[in-house]
């Protein structure tokens, strides 16, 4: 399913660097091709190496070995006060045996103090209902009541941190700590530092944990805290440093290859006439500041542009905000179409795509109608398809709107749950997840610190803001009626291409904003969850399982090349 290792001898160091690469065992690169980043992930990715590690022997084995603890502590330095991991990783013999003294004894630390709230407790259901000021008093009185419990300081951080709450995230941290702790108390400090505006005091402080969390922690955190703090020569010299001793950090590879190639600040023009397309119901203050943005763009990048808006048979001031835009754009910009009822976003997408006028232009892209693109969104895309001019659809990084930390959307690419047999390809039909793929979830594993601003191949793209070749859009079908309402018609379109081998692109380069739904707001109904998961299921049943494995292991054939491209240039 990837590249065999080349047993070539290495000229240069661009080419012992991708031999290093390619020494890792095959099942530890498949995961890592997914990215580096994210503590559950990168756990999974240890038990991967482990398991492989044993069927090696000799330096091979060695070097397995020591890539599998070097990238557990970096799951625990992303993570310092979570006993939960640091009991898992003193549970691993291989590992424990590789670590240093002093980090035994932070681990231990840890995982003596961590005591898991009863199943179904007040805990958990206060967390369920979405309520983050209520749950941050609560963890604050617990910890209160059991100060030596990590768990909840660990909670109170997590939270504080994904609320941008600086003051409440350093509170949790607020512990008397011995010798051994004092590395694991600047990681957190870091990553505090990081995500609430003081990414320079952040780079500082990664550096002050020196080895603690391996070799290459601290300059792999540094980089992009440095990046963030306007020293891009600084962070290009850091990300170098943590790719020369983690062959295995991909995320920090990507991102190393785009800063040192100018990719993340090329634009271009866009090499034909372009169809914006959007479909919108009962939104008509967030359609008001998407078409804002759009016109406030620079649209000078495509020598055609128009925009084709569909009222999706609402019943707001919807059609007031479509007329004074209409009369911004002018008419040879701006399309209407209205209809007398909702039909659902995968028939409006239907319904645009085949308009004439769509039919005739080179792109088209669909917009949501509560997203809004940056000044030069247009030019980000230009130069997208100039590196992936073959790709089948060309995306984007999504963050929430009020709090850009949050990464709704990076690259996504196929993957199966660990452990399941890909030599059984009968579906159960009985099962909620019949045929149980699904796409990689590391941009919600944690907040966003740089290392999904990269460019690359991947599965599947955001439905938020995607661009098509007009030719390819109509070629591939239309959007699943059968997945109607939910976002799944927007995955499996991708997962057509990908069958065709027409992989999307992404680029982390380009940032959209997202506007949704929080805190207690964000509930759903009972009536829509089931509806949700019985599209989910339908979803995985409309692919076999043949079609996904052939789909996924041509994915991560294109990935481990474009990578090894990059490390070579």
């Amino acid at each position: 399913m990837s590249a065999a290792p080349d047993t070539a001898a290495p000229s240069g160091p661009a080419e012992r660097a991708a031999q290093a690469w390619l020494r890792l065992p095959g099942a530890m690169r498949a995961r890592l091709l997914l990215g580096s980043v994210g503590g559950p992930h990168l756990l999974d990715v240890v038990d991967q190496g482990l398991c492989a590690a044993a069927e090696l022997g000799g330096p091979d084995q060695l070097s397995a070995l020591h890539a599998c603890a070097d990238v557990a502590l970096t799951a625990w330095g992303d993570s310092p006060l979570d006993g939960g991991m640091a009991g898992r990783i003193l549970c691993t013999p291989a590992l424990y045996a590789a670590l240093a003294p002093e980090q035994q004894a932070a681990l231990k630390f840890l995982a003596e103090r961590w005591a898991l709230p009863e199943e179904g407790s007040y805990f958990h259901r206060l967390a369920q209902r979405r309520e983050p000021e209520k749950l941050a008093r609560f963890l604050d009185a617990q910890i209160g009541k059991e100060p030596d419990n990590f768990f909840w300081r660990h909670q109170a951080l997590a939270l504080a941190l994904f609320e941008g709450d600086g003051e409440r995230a350093e509170r949790a941290l607020d512990f008397e700590a011995s010798q051994e702790m004092l590395p694991v108390a600047a990681a957190a400090l870091a990553r505090i530092r990081e995500l609430t505006g003081d990414p320079a005091e952040a780079a500082r402080l990664y550096l002050a944990t020196k080895d603690f969390f391996g070799p290459g922690y601290r300059v792999a955190r540094s980089g992009p805290a440095l990046l963030r703090a306007g020293d891009r020569d600084g962070a290009i010299l850091a990300l170098r440093k943590a790719a020369a001793y983690g062959p295995w950090r991909v995320s920090e590879r990507l991102v190393l290859h785009d800063l040192t190639q100018g990719v993340d600040a090329e634009t271009a023009p866009l090499p034909g006439s372009l169809a914006v397309l959007l479909y919108s119901w009962n939104k008509a203050a967030e359609l008001d500041a998407t078409l804002s943005a759009l016109h406030a763009s620079d649209l000078t990048f495509a020598a055609d542009v128009k925009l084709f808006v569909l009222d999706n048979g609402g019943a707001d001031e919807t059609p007031a905000v479509v007329k004074r835009w209409a009369e911004a754009f002018g008419t040879e910009r701006f399309e209407t179409i209205t209809l007398p009822t909702n039909v659902g976003a995968p028939a409006a997408r239907n319904w645009l795509m085949r308009l004439p006028g769509v039919m005739k232009r080179d792109f088209a892209l669909y917009l949501d109608d509560d997203a809004e693109v940056p000044a030069d969104w247009l030019g980000r895309f230009g130069a997208l398809v100039g590196r992936y001019p073959d790709a089948g659809a060309w995306g984007c990084k999504v963050v929430d709107h009020a709090a850009s930390r949050i990464v709704q959307s990076a690259d996504l690419h196929l993957m199966f749950p660990r452990g399941m047999d890909p030599a059984r390809p009968d579906l159960d039909l009985s099962a909620t997840d019949p045929n149980p793929f699904r796409l990689s979830d590391l941009h919600v594993l944690g907040l966003d610190t740089g290392l999904f601003d990269h460019a690359r191949p991947c599965a599947s793209v955001t439905g938020c803001c995607h661009l098509f070749r007009t030719a390819t859009l109509l070629d591939n079908g239309g959007f699943s009626l059968y997945l109607s309402p939910s976002q799944y018609d927007d995955m499996e379109h991708d997962l057509r291409l990908c069958k065709a081998r027409k992989f999307p692109a992404y680029s982390g380069h380009l940032v959209v904003r997202h506007k949704k739904r929080t805190g207690a707001a964000s509930r759903v109904s009972r009536s829509e969850e089931m509806s949700a998961l019985g599209n989910k299921y339908k979803m995985q049943v409309l692919h076999d399982r043949a079609e996904i494995e052939a789909s996924l292991a041509a994915e991560r054939e294109l990935l481990e090349a474009d990578l090894l491209a990059k490390i070579r240039r």
